[in-house]
Parts: C-alpha cells; sequence; structure tokens
C-alpha cells in the first residue's frame, strides 16, 4: 500500500493529533453561520462554568441562550475577541468569563479547576458562508465555542504555502465576520508557515511564522508540525490569549485622522525567546539576546517585561518583584515606553520614569512593578536607596552593547544588589576605608538578587562575555537566543544594505608652493593634508554636485516619489560645509527640495557661527527628527548625530564621507535598512571607505556571533606591574591617596599628593611618556569592564583605578600640536572623483563568527617620523593613485565633462556599441572642442595642429564615455 501523499491526510494527520491531546473534534454543522460561534459549546462552557450567573441571566430573560448569544456576538464585534476573551462581557448584573487562564501559581487549586473548564476544539472543512456550497476552510480553531484562528493546508508534492496565501488574498472575503473575528490565519504546508492578522484582500500582509530561515527536519512529523505540537497545545495557546495578543492603535493619515487598530500575534522568534528566557529565569544569571534591526525587539522587550512580572517559583513567589526597562540613550526611546504600556492588563502596573532621577528613586521605593528608564538616572540615586528593603530585580537592557560596560552599569548594580559582604574577613581589608571600598567593589561583583536580560543586534566581546551563555564543550560564549541579520533579511523585514554598495575614490594631487622644504612629522602633516582635501571648497563642491545630482535623478523617485537620502560626514565643520554648499546648489539649479543638518554646540566658520538652530528653517518647535518626516525635507547631513537608533522608513540612499569600521559601520549604515511600502531596495555611495573593509565590519553579526573563549583576568596583574614598573610611584602612595579621599580631606591635599609623580612623569623621555600613558588607559578600559567578571574583589586593583583616575587628568599633554603651518607651504593641483563603479553586491559567508577576547597589554611607541614636504605630497599621492598629466589638466577635465554631459551623445552610446558609435563620435567633438577654443586657444592650436595627439584624445574620450555608460544609466 502506497503513502496517502494527498492533502487530505496532512489535514487528518493535524486532527488526529490535537485530538489525542484534549482537543475535542467538531463538524460544520456545528458551526453557526449567523453567529459565527459554535453555540452548543459557548453554552456549555457558560452554563458549566460559571452556573449561578447563569441561573440568574436566565430568570431575568425569557428565551436566555439567544439572548446570551446575541449580546456575546454584538460585544465580539463591538470590542474585538481578544478583548472578549480577557475581560468577559457583563450582562443583566453578571459578568461571565468566556475564557480561563492557566494560573501562574498554585495558590488557588480553584483557578486551576476553571482552566480545566475551557473547551479546546477543531473544525475540518468549516462551510462558513451563508449559502449552499460555499466556500471552505481546511481547519478552524475554537476556545470555548469562539473562533480564534483560520489554517488553510498545503502539501508540496502538489502546491506550496504560496497557493494557500492566494487563497486567503483571493478567495476569502475579508469582509466575512468570521475572518474578522478570529485573531489569526495561518497559510501552512508541510514546510512552511505564513500568518495574517487581517485580511484585506490582494493587500494581505503574510508574515514568516518559521523557526529558521528554513524549518528543521523533525524525525516522524512534518516541518511544520510544530504549530499544531507546541503553539496550538491548550498550554500555548492559552498563554498567547493571556499574555501576548493585543490591539494595537494605528493612526491612519488622511483629512481627519481616526486610530484604526490591528490584532498583533507574536512572530515565532519573538514567541520563542521569550518562552525560552521565560523557562527558568534565576536571580544572579544574565542572559544575552541577540536581534536583529527588523526583528521587532520593542515588542519583544515588552512581552518579555509583562511575562517576568508574573513569574512565580516552585513556593509560589515572584521570581523578580521589580522589572526595569532601560536603554543607554539620555533620551529613552519613546517608543519603547508606550510599547510596554500598551500591553499593560493592570491599571498601574508599568510606570515610565519620563521627569528626572527622584521620580525613579520613588519608584523604586514603592515598589513598581515595571519602571521604564535611562541607565544614566541611576547614578544619581544609589545613595538614596540604599535602605531599600532587599529585593530582586529583573533588568532588560536595550542595546546592550554601549550600556553595561561603564560606571552606570556599576551604579545599577551597586545600586539594587543585596549582596551581603564580610569585609572583616576580606583579604587586604586593614581599616574602614578598606572596608567600605571593599564592600562597594563586592556589591558591584556580586549580584545575586539581579539578573540582565541584554538585548542587541552587535555584540561586542564585552557584552558576550558579561551576559552570553558559556558552552564548555567548545569553551564559548554564545547568545541565549539569536534571530539573524541574515533571517530578518530573508524573511523581508528589513533590506540588504550591502546588495547595492558603490564606492567612489578620490583622487588629489598636492604641490609645494613654499621655496623652503620644511621637514615636518609624518603622520601628523599627512593628516592634516588629507583634512585639507577633505574640507577644501572645490572637494565639497564637487561632491555635492555628485550626490545632489544623483539624489535628484535617481533617489527622489524612488518608494513612489517619498525616498530620502542621508549624508555622514566625519567632522561638525564638514557637515556645516556642505549643509551651505548644498543648499546654495539646490537654489541655483531651482531644485524643489530642502535638507536638514545634525550636530551639536556651535560651529565658528569664517568669522560666523553656526547651529542646527540658525541653519535648519524648521517651523515651529519640531525636532530634526519630526521635521524630516516632512515630504519637503529629503537631505539629512549628519556629524555623529542620527548615525544610531535613528529610525526613517524612508530613507533610502546614504552618502557616506566618513571613515567606518566595526560596530559604528553595521550601525551607521543599518539606518537605511528599514522597510516601507514600495521600498524595495537601498542604496550607498561611498567616497572613503573600501568594500572590503565594509564587508569585514559586517561579517561578525550576519548570522551567530561567539566569543572564543574567557578573558584571561591574569593579563590585569601583568598590566598593573608594568606600570609600576616606571617608578612614578608606588603602592604605598596609592594606598595613601585612596584613604585621604575616602575620608574627605581638602582637595588641595589630593593635588599635593599628585604632584611628585607627575614631576618624574615630565623628566621622562617621550617615548616612555607616551607608552605610560597608553598603559594607563588601557588599565582604565579593561579594569571597568573586568570589575564585574572577576571572581573575587580585589582591592588593589580597585585602588589603581581610583588613583589612575585622578592622575590622568593631571598628566601633561605630550603629544604637539598637528602641524597646521604645512597648509600655508602647499595648494591643491588637480582632484578628481573616480565614479565608474556600478555599484556590486558585499556578499558576506554565512557561517558564524567568532570574536577573539580583548585584553592585550602591549601598547607600542611610534616615533614621530620627520620628512622633508616634497616626500611627504608624493607619498600621499601616491596613496591616491594620482594618474594626471601635468599640464592642461583643468581643460581636458572640462573637455571631458562636456562629452560625458552630453545627453543626445549619451542615448547613442546606450543604444550602440562602441564601434558603431565611432563614427559619429568626430562630431560631438569637434563640437566640444570648440566650446573650449575662446578661453583656452594655445590649447586649442596645439590639439588640432597635431593629429596623432588630436586622434588620440578622442579615442580617450571615448573609451571614457563608455566606461561611465552604466552610471549615466
Amino acid at each position: 500500500m502506497t503513502t496517502d501523499t494527498k492533502e487530505k491526510a496532512f489535514q487528518q494527520d493535524i486532527i488526529d493529533y490535537l485530538e489525542s491531546t484534549g482537543y475535542v473534534v467538531r463538524s460544520t454543522k456545528d458551526y453557526h453561520v449567523k453567529s459565527f460561534l459554535d453555540v452548543e459549546l459557548v453554552l456549555k462552557f457558560i452554563k458549566t462554568s460559571q452556573p449561578d450567573a447563569w441561573e440568574i441571566f436566565a430568570n431575568h430573560n425569557a428565551n436566555p441562550e439567544a439572548t446570551f448569544i446575541k449580546t456575546l456576538c454584538n460585544k465580539i464585534r463591538e470590542r474585538g475577541t481578544i478583548r472578549v476573551l480577557r475581560e468577559g462581557i457583563n450582562e443583566m448584573m453578571v459578568k461571565f468569563d468566556l475564557f480561563y487562564p492557566k494560573p501562574n501559581t498554585s495558590l488557588n487549586p480553584d483557578l486551576e479547576v476553571k482552566y480545566s473548564q475551557n473547551i479546546f476544539s477543531v473544525v475540518k472543512e468549516l462551510e462558513y458562508e451563508d449559502k449552499d456550497n460555499g466556500n471552505r476552510l481546511d481547519l478552524v480553531i475554537f476556545i470555548n465555542g469562539i473562533p480564534i484562528s483560520t489554517i488553510e493546508l498545503k502539501d508540496t508534492f502538489t502546491q506550496g504555502v504560496e497557493k494557500a496565501m492566494d487563497q486567503y488574498r483571493y478567495d476569502r472575503d475579508p469582509n466575512e465576520q468570521l475572518f474578522k473575528n478570529c485573531l489569526v490565519h495561518f497559510a501552512m504546508s508541510d514546510e512552511n508557515i505564513q500568518m495574517a492578522t487581517k485580511l484585506i484582500g490582494p493587500k494581505t500582509r503574510f508574515l514568516p511564522f518559521n523557526k529558521g530561515i528554513t524549518n528543521p527536519v523533525v524525525d516522524g512529523y512534518y516541518k511544520t508540525s510544530y504549530l499544531y505540537t507546541e503553539i496550538l497545545q491548550k498550554n500555548q495557546l492559552s498563554r498567547l490569549i493571556n499574555d501576548f495578543i493585543f490591539d494595537e492603535k494605528i493612526e491612519t493619515k488622511g483629512k481627519k485622522k481616526k486610530a484604526d487598530k490591528v490584532t498583533i500575534f507574536p512572530r515565532f522568534h519573538q514567541l520563542d525567546c521569550v518562552n525560552t528566557l521565560l523557562d527558568n529565569p534565576q536571580p544572579g544569571h544574565n542572559y544575552l539576546v541577540q536581534h536583529s534591526a527588523g526583528s521587532g525587539k520593542t515588542k519583544t522587550i515588552a512581552w518579555l517585561a509583562h511575562g517576568l512580572v508574573n513569574k512565580f517559583d516552585e513556593n509560589n513567589k515572584r521570581v523578580y518583584d521589580m522589572i526595569f526597562v532601560i536603554s543607554d540613550r539620555k533620551v529613552i526611546d519613546k517608543q519603547l515606553q508606550d510599547q510596554v504600556k500598551a500591553i499593560e492588563k493592570k491599571k498601574d502596573l508599568v510606570q515610565k520614569i519620563e521627569d528626572n532621577s527622584k521620580q525613579l528613586a520613588e519608584a523604586i521605593k514603592s515598589g513598581t512593578n515595571i519602571v521604564v528608564s535611562t541607565i544614566h538616572k541611576f547614578s544619581w540615586i544609589v545613595d538614596e536607596i540604599a535602605d531599600v528593603e532587599d529585593r530582586t530585580y529583573a533588568i532588560i537592557v536595550d542595546e546592550a552593547h554601549s550600556s553595561q560596560s561603564g560606571s552606570y552599569a556599576s551604579d545599577v548594580r551597586r545600586g539594587l544588589t543585596s549582596a551581603e559582604v564580610d569585609a572583616d574577613s576580606a583579604y587586604g581589608v586593614e581599616d574602614d576605608a578598606d572596608a567600605d571600598l571593599y564592600e562597594q567593589m563586592e556589591k558591584r561583583r556580586r549580584t545575586p538578587n539581579l539578573s540582565f536580560f541584554a538585548f542587541t543586534a552587535t555584540p561586542k566581546q564585552k557584552t558576550l562575555e558579561q551576559f552570553g551563555r558559556w558552552d564548555e564543550t567548545f569553551e564559548e560564549y554564545r547568545p541565549h537566543h539569536l534571530y539573524s541579520m541574515k533571517q530578518a533579511i530573508k524573511e523581508g523585514f528589513i533590506l540588504d544594505v550591502l546588495e547595492y554598495y558603490i564606492t567612489y575614490p578620490t583622487y588629489f594631487k598636492l604641490v609645494q608652493t613654499a621655496d623652503e622644504d620644511n621637514s615636518y612629522s609624518k603622520d601628523k602633516a599627512m593628516k592634516v593634508l588629507k583634512k585639507y582635501v577633505e574640507q577644501h571648497p572645490h572637494s565639497i563642491k564637487k561632491k555635492t554636485a555628485i550626490m545632489l545630482n544623483h539624489f535628484m535623478s535617481s533617489t527622489i523617485k524612488k518608494i513612489d516619489n517619498k525616498a530620502k537620502a542621508m549624508l555622514v560626514t566625519s567632522s561638525r565643520k564638514e557637515a556645516v560645509l556642505y549643509k551651505l554648499e548644498f543648499d546654495r546648489q539646490i537654489q541655483e539649479n531651482n531644485f524643489n527640495i530642502k535638507t536638514l543638518v545634525a550636530f551639536t554646540s556651535t560651529i565658528k566658520l569664517d568669522g560666523l557661527e553656526y547651529t542646527e538652530s540658525n541653519m535648519n528653517k524648521i517651523e515651529g518647535k519640531k525636532s530634526i527628527k519630526e521635521a524630516f518626516k516632512e515630504d519637503a525635507f529629503k537631505i539629512l547631513i549628519v556629524a555623529n548625530k542620527f548615525q544610531t537608533g535613528f529610525d526613517e522608513p524612508l530613507l533610502h540612499t546614504m552618502y557616506v564621507d566618513k571613515k567606518l569600521s566595526g560596530v559604528a559601520a553595521v550601525q551607521t549604515l543599518s539606518r537605511v535598512n528599514r522597510i516601507a511600502p514600495n521600498k524595495t531596495n537601498t542604496l550607498i555611495i561611498d567616497f572613503v571607505n573600501k568594500k572590503e573593509e565594509i564587508r569585514e565590519a559586517f561579517e561578525p553579526y550576519y548570522t551567530e556571533t561567539y566569543l572564543t573563549g574567557k578573558t584571561d583576568y591574569h593579563k590585569l596583574y601583568d598590566l598593573m606591574e608594568n606600570i609600576y614598573d616606571f617608578d612614578l610611584f608606588y603602592e604605598d602612595q596609592v594606598n595613601e591617596f585612596y584613604k585621604s579621599y575616602h575620608d574627605g580631606v581638602p582637595q588641595a591635599t589630593l593635588h599635593n599628593l599628585l604632584d611628585g609623580p607627575i614631576q618624574k612623569f615630565e623628566k621622562l623621555d617621550k617615548e616612555y611618556k607616551v607608552q605610560f600613558k597608553k598603559k594607563i588607559r588601557k588599565y582604565q578600559s579593561v579594569y571597568s569592564f573586568m570589575s564585574q567578571l572577576l571572581p573575587f574583589s580585589d582591592l588593589r586593583l580597585e585602588k589603581l583605578f581610583i588613583y589612575l583616575k585622578f592622575l590622568s587628568k593631571k598628566l601633561p599633554t605630550i603629544n604637539e600640536p598637528l602641524p597646521y603651518n604645512v597648509l600655508e607651504d602647499v595648494d591643491m593641483d588637480s582632484y578628481k572623483i573616480d565614479t565608474r563603479d556600478e555599484g556590486t553586491k558585499i556578499t558576506l559567508d554565512d557561517g558564524e563568527c567568532g570574536l577573539d577576547p580583548i585584553i592585550s597589554i602591549d601598547v607600542q611607541y611610534k616615533p614621530d617620523e620627520e620628512e622633508k614636504l616634497s616626500i611627504i605630497l608624493d607619498k600621499l599621492n601616491e596613496m591616491f593613485k594620482t594618474d594626471f598629466q601635468e599640464s592642461d589638466k583643468l581643460i581636458l577635465k572640462q573637455l571631458a565633462d562636456g562629452i560625458r554631459g552630453n545627453e543626445e551623445l549619451n542615448i547613442k552610446a546606450q543604444k550602440n556599441k562602441k564601434e558603431n558609435l565611432r563614427a559619429v563620435f568626430d562630431d560631438y567633438f569637434n563640437d566640444e572642442l570648440m566650446s573650449v577654443r575662446k578661453n583656452n586657444k594655445q590649447f586649442f592650436s596645439k590639439i588640432n595642429s597635431n593629429s596623432q595627439l588630436r586622434n588620440e584624445l578622442k579615442n580617450y574620450l571615448l573609451d571614457l564615455l563608455y566606461e561611465d555608460r552604466a552610471e549615466k544609466v
């Protein structure tokens, strides 16, 4: 007998499994097409679970069953299925519950009994239309007679999941009340699952509901069996209804704004992440979540926060007394605050800290269940909350890579920990000052009542080691849950910013103008000269013209003519220069767009002061972020600001004029990866970075990121010994300084204690000065991180850290200022931007990427090399591969630009091979040559009198035209 490979067999396997786990299998005849309910099961649940309420209701109604069903139908229409299931309905002096959630504790056995009275049922081939031979649904799931989910099945032997989605889009009337009442609709094959919570015909948007990019093989089951073996099982489905699904308000734009709503059902990775973290969380343990942009991280955090509030241990005690949701941004992301508040089921469960640190302190003292705040407020309240009774805290950290490595994190730990410290038995504690310090260190290090749940898309080494899961087998730190950049791209939740990446290398040549060949520090002189070129008016003008022309000819047409662009600059001064030049060229060309610029503080330029306020033409009191949403503002020029945490889906193109590397490159370029209607791709045009550099930056974060081993804390002791080896101070002096600081001596005394080491430092050779400063900076960086990971508290390490913090501020500057006077001796001879790159995808490896532990105590001194200016210029020009002729460069450039900019010629070049165009190219060449004759007679005569030179130049320009053809298109 052969295997039944038809869809019906697939359907029956699901039915059989659900029935074996307690589902009631019903018939389509049990479904009432006018009320959209299984009326028999609704009434059975009400009468069985709430007999007293039903008796009161029945005594006040002549036809109680019909009245109740009519009332229930109306309530579902008015309030939605999820609210009715959660809140029940009130009618005739009594309240009826329509669903009983699974209790979080065993304190009340009656609640467990009520939960067991829920009736989970399934109907196959449900005829939902009120007519003969109407459409059918493969499966419909009910709870207590109320439909909550529809499922369309397809097997991949004959059809795929796409066919099921098409059925929902084209064969199902979205106005049918059944579809409006159900919470989620699944399109399911044996390999793939897609879901939608709202049917809107052909525009219905389905989201992937898979375990990964592809679903893993399950021995003996379908790859998608988890839908009925896990998701639709009673316990999980009950949790979804009680804790996850909610209606989110959406403002619709138009003449009159009105609030619409959409049902939110978690994507698989969101549900799996929260379930994983809630499985067995333990105070004193930390957890790391690596979720890409596009993962719906804000909602995941909100669900986790509410789940942790309701998590109880086997003794029916809450695992965490308070939940903190904190961000590293000084202005807390309003979206995060609002989302945590949005799914609040009990009033005053959530408190948003929007005012000051005092508000945070009061929230902690009062024991507010969930607090949403910034990490920065904790440093101000540590002493105020010192007397708060011991509690357990769960701290959910947004963007963990930058939130938890410094003093702010220490304040959080020290302020909330309940660690009991016995300083009397600690090694090395000799007095009260030592005892106080030891207690602070132990409270920072030992946090038995705290758990950090850290979220980030780009975990650094520090983040992995602090919060990651240690894999004993492979000796690696890994995240506890992963939703990778690769999966987010494959599933269409973000766009691949590396798919269309264009680099425009810059070539320039500088010439010496001074008679005397002065000597300068090579590295410093080159830094000054490169900055000189970057900020040169000609450079700014040329690059602005390229970007503006590209934007007006290409980007502005994207996303239904709504696309915007961002220019990333390397300094505040350059941002100002670009803003001025963009506005000048926009006005000169009469373009109907506006620009915005974002930078901090004030920039002084040519006797004028520039700020965001006086450069941006924003009406009212709108922020730059708000103004950029207006259609008129198309290009945002930034210097550091808005390179992280900025979310504008209409941002399509990014122009990069800044060196980027590592996490900064990933975060900056990811500003354009957000999806939007009719946004199908992005574009990066980079004037500075190489594609290989960008690939190396993205590679660690494309799939799973892990850390290859633990940091060796012994190297911290090596670093401490290296510092003492300079003989600038001794351990006794460090101890004396700390005790004086602890005892509150006058500030002048602290200065006096540091004078001796500073005098010794000033007598060192420059090489040793540089090495010493690098060593202490390294120590400060490493210890601030390692102090939270060390398996013990060592007073010597902490005292040295405190000592160096003050000493480093007083050490005199070593390096001489940059030799800006070199600019008096040079001029820019030629400048060119190579715009021939047609753009190629930067391909990333699919494999996991390991990061190495970070500590290395080696610091190298590199003496300044002084070289003649002429040699420096030669090396700089060689670095940028300058290939210009020495004579007539500007005239040749004018001629070439004329050829390349001829629209008629470009059209012919697009339609003809080079050899075919050569016959008519002579005419165009002669026209351009005549155009330069008037002001350059000598050049014209030179070209016209030498036929060989003329033909060579003509061939060169024809080749150039075809090299640029892709760009012109």
